[in-house]
């Protein structure tokens, strides 16, 4: 036992070695530049990362580093990163599909496409929706792959909120150069634009609601939408839990708050790496 123990120790210490010196190098660049520069490199660090955090690790390998709180701020500023270099190929993307007269094959050559498919299998069960129903997405970002593939594969219509404008822009371009503008709309706002309306119209109201990964702080989120929300309306959140994607996004220890009911956790079956997490509001 002593000699796992310590071997377990000795393992962490060396992917302890490689976050650090991974965290030196995504540190020199500005938030502009991992969003815009023409540089490889935000492309080259997004990749090494990918392959860090995304090891099959024992979880006493993982416990180790996660109980050591003077890393989180690394930890933090890595998450970032990763958030923001999301956004970069998003976006780049997006723009492919404006450019291209095959937006579809563009679409469907997305590095994560095939992690999207499996994910929103996942939430289309979860929630129990049918064709025609309506869903929000918050944090839909410049290229809503989210509620793209919810309508192509499962008739499901959406209104995604993204809060920053030109994000937003993007986004309405882009759906209506896939030809989705009729089905899927794009509001720009945050948790705190949501109305109570949006629930409780039987023609227009939503089915359930989903938070996505990058959207946060979860916490705020969720408080505040049980101001907003009717009670029995379900809501799914997105976290990492597996390994040492734990380390670059805390979430997996959201304090859900009081008024909420979990009801089911999906564990995520490769290629995606989400958990969903699906609550409801009390009665």
């Amino acid at each position: 036992m002593v000699n796992v123990i310590n071997e377990s120790l000795k393992f962490s210490e060396f992917i302890l070695e490689e976050i650090l010196s991974l965290y030196q190098e995504i540190r020199a660049l500005s938030d502009g530049e991992i969003l815009s520069c023409s540089s490889d490199r935000p492309e080259e660090l997004f990749l090494k990362l990918d392959t860090l955090i995304t090891q099959n690790l024992e979880s006493d390998v993982v416990s180790i580093l996660l109980d050591k709180k003077d890393l989180e701020p690394i930890f933090a500023h890595i998450n970032r990163f990763r958030n923001l270099y999301t956004v970069r190929l998003e976006t780049m993307y997006s723009n492919e599909i404006l450019a291209s007269q095959s937006p579809w094959n563009v679409l469907e050559n997305y590095p994560f496409y095939k992690n999207y498919l499996r994910l929103i299998r996942t939430e289309y069960e979860g929630f129990g929706l049918k064709a025609g129903d309506r869903i929000f997405f918050l944090g839909s970002g410049p290229l809503p792959l989210t509620l793209i593939v919810f309508f192509k594969y499962h008739a499901v219509k959406g209104t995604g909120i993204e809060q920053n404008p030109e994000r937003t822009r993007l986004s309405i371009e882009t759906l209506d150069k896939l030809g989705l503008s009729k089905d899927i709309t794009i509001i720009n706002g945050s948790h705190l634009s949501m109305n109570p309306i949006d629930f409780l119209d039987p023609d227009a109201g939503s089915k359930a609601l989903i938070i996505a990964a990058q959207a946060e702080p979860k916490r705020e989120i969720l408080d505040h939408l049980l101001k907003v929300i009717p009670p029995g309306c379900r809501i799914s959140y997105r976290i990492y839990e597996k390994g040492l994607m734990r380390l670059v996004n805390r979430d997996f220890l959201l304090d859900l708050p009081e008024g909420y009911r979990e009801y089911k956790r999906i564990k995520p079956e490769p290629p995606a790496y989400n958990t969903v997490v699906f609550v409801e509001k009390k009665e």
